[in-house]
C-alpha cells in the first residue's frame, strides 16, 4: 500500500506531480502578461485576477508596476500618464491612483446617465403634453362648428330670385282656335298687334258688335268670352305686386 494514501500532504503532493503545472510561475507569468482590463469592468476585477497571478510570482515593484500599468484600458492610462508629476514609479501609487480615477470614471457615467435620462423624460413629457394640447384643440373646433358645416346635415337647397319668381305673360293673348272651329282667316281684319284694325274696330262700333266676339247681346267690357282671360291676367297681375314686394322687403 503507498504511503501517499494514508497522509494527507503526502495524497497532494502525489496529485501535484500528475496533475499540477509543470512550470506554475512560467503559467502566471504567461497569464499576467496576457491580462488586461475587459471594457465595461470596474478595476477591482482586474485588480483581484493581478493580485492572484503576482503571489506566485516573485517580481519587483517596477515590474509589478509596469504589467499593471499594461493591462489598463486607454482612458485610465491617460488619466495617469497626464499627471503633473508623471506616472507613478512605486506599484502601491500605481494601484491607488488607478483605483481613484476608476471611481471618478463610473461616477461620471452615472451622474451623465441620470442627466440623459431626465432629459428623455423631460422631452417625453413634453410631448405627451403638445399631443393632449392637439387632441383638445381639435375636439374644441368640431364642437364650435356651425350645423352648416356639420357632415350629418343635409345640404341646403339655395332658390334664386329669378326661379322664385312667377313667369310673366301679355296681356295679349290670343285664344288658339279649338279643333272644332273651321279656320278663319283674320288677316285682314287684325293689325300686328293681334288686335282689330281701325277699320275692322269701326264696323263693329257702328254695328254695335263685340270687338272680342262680335257678338250684338253685349260689349266688350261684359264679354263672357274674354272674363275668365281677363280675370287670371289680373290674378297674375297680384301675384307678381306681392312677390315683387316680399323680394324689395328682403
Amino acid at each position: 500500500m503507498p504511503t501517499w494514501l494514508s497522509t494527507w500532504h503526502l495524497f497532494v503532493d502525489e496529485l501535484w506531480v500528475h496533475f499540477g503545472l509543470s512550470d506554475p510561475v512560467g503559467n502566471a507569468a504567461n497569464l499576467i502578461d496576457n491580462l488586461h482590463m475587459k471594457p465595461g469592468d470596474k478595476i477591482v476585477t482586474y485588480n483581484v485576477e493581478f493580485m492572484w497571478y503576482t503571489t506566485q510570482l516573485n517580481w519587483g515593484d517596477s515590474v509589478l508596476c509596469h504589467h499593471f500599468y499594461q493591462g489598463l484600458p486607454n482612458h485610465l492610462q491617460d488619466l495617469i500618464a497626464n499627471q503633473e508629476q508623471g506616472k507613478p514609479n512605486s506599484f502601491q501609487a500605481m494601484y491607488q491612483l488607478a483605483i481613484t480615477f476608476d471611481n471618478h470614471y463610473w461616477e461620471q457615467n452615472h451622474e451623465r446617465d441620470c442627466l440623459c435620462n431626465m432629459e428623455k423624460e423631460a422631452a417625453d413629457s413634453h410631448h405627451r403634453k403638445q399631443g393632449k394640447m392637439t387632441q383638445y384643440s381639435a375636439s374644441s373646433q368640431s364642437s364650435t362648428l356651425p350645423r352648416s358645416q356639420s357632415s350629418t346635415t343635409p345640404p341646403q337647397i339655395v332658390l334664386s330670385r329669378s326661379s322664385l319668381k312667377p313667369p310673366r305673360i301679355s296681356p295679349s293673348i290670343t285664344k288658339s282656335p279649338s279643333p272644332s272651329t273651321p279656320h278663319v282667316d283674320l288677316s285682314d281684319k287684325l293689325g300686328r298687334d293681334g288686335k282689330l284694325n281701325s277699320n275692322e274696330r269701326k264696323r263693329h262700333i257702328n254695328n254695335n258688335l263685340c270687338l272680342y266676339c262680335r257678338s250684338k247681346d253685349h260689349k266688350v267690357d261684359r264679354c263672357p268670352r274674354k272674363q275668365p282671360v281677363r280675370a287670371r291676367l289680373t290674378t297674375l297681375e297680384k301675384q307678381e305686386t306681392l312677390f315683387s314686394e316680399n323680394l324689395s322687403e328682403n
